[in-house]
């Protein structure tokens, strides 16, 4: 991973690493943390959400700590980020209360119906598509104290997101429950389309876990956005009725899905759960031995 020489180059020009952890998949992190004496800031603090410490965002200061700190501390977070998406990490020349003072000002997001809502974005995977999301001058306003952004994908693999010449002023502090972005349909509709996907996904492992165990994660997550935006593009906008054509998907690798009394049942899909899995289930035999399973063919495992 090289942390500790990406912290030791930070330090070499000034500035600071910061480490940011996704307590809600590391629940108690914040007891491990102070259990090391590595200091740190809940991005939760004076929101609401501050009374669940246990699950709370830590901004967490990489630099200025001992050898034996940075060492324990690097040791102790690199396998729950290759476990759960839960990190990334941040240059910045900001010290580390006003960093979380800057990131604080995103927890919430306004809607267009004047409507406001609590935003995960550190969820890693959530955050490219955050940053995906954010008009030019919203991600200026985002990214404009930080000089990189990097972070470990639901894959394993590290990436960096955002890399700057010089960082700007971090944004001012707001009144409670007061958004600083604002987001229009379209970019709402990106980020809530990235939570369905994992939703979807998450779904399926638990309804047939044995066979998508068999499917390499990276092919399952693909294959099942894929057939998830057939769905979706059909009206079928409830993860029930979705996951019922996927399923049919998955055990004939998307041969099934195309099949001409399929496409003919997608033109006007039932509207209910019920009525829609008993029309998949009246469909001729050959639709369901249209194709292999996905688990099956050789290249998916």
């Amino acid at each position: 991973m090289g942390l500790l020489a990406w912290e030791q180059a930070c330090a070499e020009r000034g500035h600071g690493g910061y480490l940011l952890l996704d307590g809600a998949q590391a629940e108690g992190s914040h007891l491990a943390l102070q259990a090391m004496r590595v200091p740190y800031a809940s991005l939760f603090e004076g929101k609401r959400e501050e009374v669940l410490p246990e699950i709370a965002p830590l901004l967490v200061a990489l630099s200025g700590l001992d050898m034996q700190r940075r060492e324990r501390l690097v040791s102790w977070i690199l396998p729950l980020a290759f476990s759960v998406p839960c990190l990334s990490w941040y240059e910045s020349p900001l010290p580390l209360p006003a960093l979380a003072a800057h990131l604080r000002n995103f927890h919430q997001v306004g809607l267009s119906d004047g409507q406001a809502m609590m935003m995960r974005w550190y969820d890693t995977r959530i955050l490219p598509i955050w940053l995906q999301a954010l008009d030019p001058e919203q991600a200026r306003l985002f990214t404009g104290s930080m000089l990189s952004i990097s972070y470990i994908d639901r894959f394993g693999e590290a990436k960096t997101i955002h890399r700057g010449d010089q960082s700007g002023p971090p944004s001012a502090p707001l009144p409670l429950d007061q958004p600083l972005v604002t987001l229009d349909d379209r970019q709402f509709g990106l980020l809530v389309d990235a939570g369905d996907l994992d939703a979807l996904v998450n779904h399926l492992k638990f309804v047939i876990p044995d066979e998508t165990r068999k499917v390499g994660p990276r092919t399952l997550l693909d294959f099942v956005a894929t057939y998830q935006r057939e769905a979706m593009g059909a009206g079928l906008d409830d993860l029930d009725r979705q996951s019922q054509y996927v399923l049919l998907a998955l055990y004939t690798s998307g041969a099934g899905v195309a099949h001409d009394a399929v496409r003919a049942l997608m033109q006007d899909p039932p509207a209910t759960l019920d009525a829609y899995a008993e029309a998949l289930q009246a469909l001729p035999g050959e639709v369901w031995e249209a194709g292999p399973p996905l688990w099956e063919r050789a290249h998916a495992v």
